[in-house]
């Protein structure tokens, strides 16, 4: 049932997602169009904007939970951002549109690049 929805998500709204990904409550998906959710867990009150992936830097077809990125409560995730490998967004961090992540994030973050580096606070912005 779970892949039939998941192929429905695909079809319908250009949305991938895989269903081993555990997601909490209050994800915003404001356009969801070239988005895939490859990720282990993504948590509660995160903003996934159009054209994000979240999956492993290589081909893990058999789907290894440690290859893959978890994502904290209340990241925004910019339209276009790659977040790549078995690393963590840590809470209230902010990857900005384009930008390519493949190493952790601490919480409260904002990261901008390719790849990404943390230009101060998501506090600050």
């Amino acid at each position: 049932m779970a892949l039939m929805l998941s192929l429905i998500n695909l079809v319908f709204f250009g949305l991938e997602v895989t269903p081993r990904c555990s997601i909490g409550p209050g994800l915003i998906l404001p356009h969801t169009h070239g988005t895939v959710i490859g990720a282990k867990c993504i948590g509660c009150n995160s903003t996934i904007f159009q054209g994000v992936t979240l999956g492993a830097k290589y081909a893990d077809l058999e789907f290894d939970p440690s290859s893959r990125p978890i994502v904290g409560d209340n990241v925004t995730l910019g339209a276009g951002a790659k977040i790549l490998g078995g690393i963590t967004i840590g809470h209230g961090a902010i990857v900005a549109a384009n930008s390519l992540v493949v190493s952790s994030v601490p919480d409260n973050a904002f990261m901008i690049g390719v790849p990404a580096e943390q230009k101060g606070s998501s506090h600050a912005t």
